[in-house]
């Protein structure tokens, strides 16, 4: 069984684009201190304060990172996607993770120890530079869309949440929604109650439609078109 989740991590570290360049004797190091792990939805996979010793790359799932803002109410800062590293933004800058992670769906995680990785940075300066370039272009992914974000209504802002599920992660105008408008509210910086109303009138007008957890995009152009005016 261990030898199939080291063939498995093998694949990944060989596959993830944060490791090109290195070499095969240096991509073979990593693989001996690294391991595959599952998470169930909702469990927790880092918890504010936790020691930064480790960096992920997500294989299946979704995961939330999030933290307390300042009314202590959750905030969700992203949302990781099958192939993002997760862990990044906290490996140099910090001894202790400064947000949490949850799995919001059934997650699948091969995790790498942060000594193994400064290890390789130590010898070799090239990788040590792509991996701060991985690291700038996170933030950079995160400021980008709360700073989008901020100028939206609330009308656009779940626009812009319902296109990036259909559009960047199912690949589909029909998906499971894996979030609940509870967090959809933590990750727009609206309420609850505002979250819920804008999806009935999306519904009432056609726009969307909800059967239990699964919404189908009925008239995408005006959705978008929504997220752009919004």
């Amino acid at each position: 069984m261990d030898i199939v989740i080291k063939e498995s991590c093998r694949s990944c570290i060989y596959s993830a684009s944060l490791f090109e360049g290195l070499s095969h004797d240096e991509l073979d190091y990593l693989v001996k201190y690294s391991s595959q792990k599952y998470y169930r939805k909702g469990e927790f996979i880092i918890k504010e304060g936790d020691e930064v010793n480790t960096i992920s790359f997500l294989k299946r799932g979704l995961l939330k990172l999030y933290t307390k803002n300042p009314e202590h109410k959750d905030q969700i800062i992203s949302i990781a996607r099958p192939n993002d590293c997760v862990g990044l933004l906290s490996v140099f800058s910090s001894d202790h993770f400064n947000y949490n992670l949850t799995a919001i769906e059934d997650s699948v995680l091969y995790t790498i120890e942060l000594s193994a990785i400064k290890h390789i940075l130590f010898k070799n300066g090239a990788f040590g530079l792509h991996l701060l370039q991985n690291i700038s272009r996170a933030a950079d992914v995160i400021i980008r869309k709360n700073i989008e974000m901020s100028k939206k209504n609330i009308c656009g802002r779940i626009a812009f949440c319902l296109l990036a599920f259909s559009e960047n992660v199912y690949h589909n105008t029909s998906f499971d929604l894996p979030v609940s408008r509870k967090e959809i509210a933590e990750l727009i910086g609206m309420t609850t109650e505002n979250v819920i109303r804008v999806f009935s009138e999306f519904r009432h007008d056609g726009i969307i439609a909800i059967q239990n957890k699964t919404i189908t995009i009925l008239n995408i152009e005006r959705l978008k078109l929504i997220e752009k005016n919004g």
